[in-house]
């Protein structure tokens, strides 16, 4: 049972640092931008940052002054709650790591693996929850540019 719960967190480990090529950039009403990058080694999926993409590419994408406000106050709604929810995995995860080092507990191990692998689906959750929110803002010919973006990988 030990060896595989310490398989199971390497692998997530490994996962998640295997994630790490995308960026956030809150380009809120600031000048300061931020730098969240860190949050995706906490998706259960890789996540789909597309306000990033859409707003560094808004002239490509033509998006009127009503869809950036449009997907900016719903960016404002969601990321929030995301960046709330990454900092309890992140928090968790540590939790789980100084248990499976201090203690023979399996069915402790186990219970807190199964919070984080629930925290883990919320974020990512959140994460598509934005996404959607995002497409029903964008056109037809807008969502089909962004899906090929995403299918390709290619921001």
């Amino acid at each position: 049972m030990k060896r595989f719960i310490l398989s199971v967190l390497l692998g997530c480990v490994c996962i998640s640092y295997s994630k790490e090529r995308s960026y956030y950039i809150v380009a809120q009403t600031t000048s300061k931008t931020e730098d969240y990058s860190w949050m995706e080694r906490y998706y259960l999926i890789e996540g789909f940052n597309v306000y990033d993409l859409l707003m560094l590419k808004k002239g490509e994408f033509e998006l009127s002054e009503k869809q950036i406000a449009d997907i900016t106050t719903e960016y404002n709604k969601i990321f929030p709650i995301m960046l709330g929810k990454a900092r309890m995995v992140k928090d968790k995860e540590e939790e789980l790591r100084s248990l499976v080092v201090k203690t023979n507990d399996s069915q402790k191990i186990r219970d807190m693996l199964i919070e984080v692998a629930k925290l883990k689906t919320e974020l990512s959750a959140l994460d598509i929850n934005l996404f959607k929110s995002i497409q029903s803002i964008l056109s037809k010919k807008q969502n089909e540019k962004l899906n090929n973006y995403l299918l390709k990988s290619s921001f």
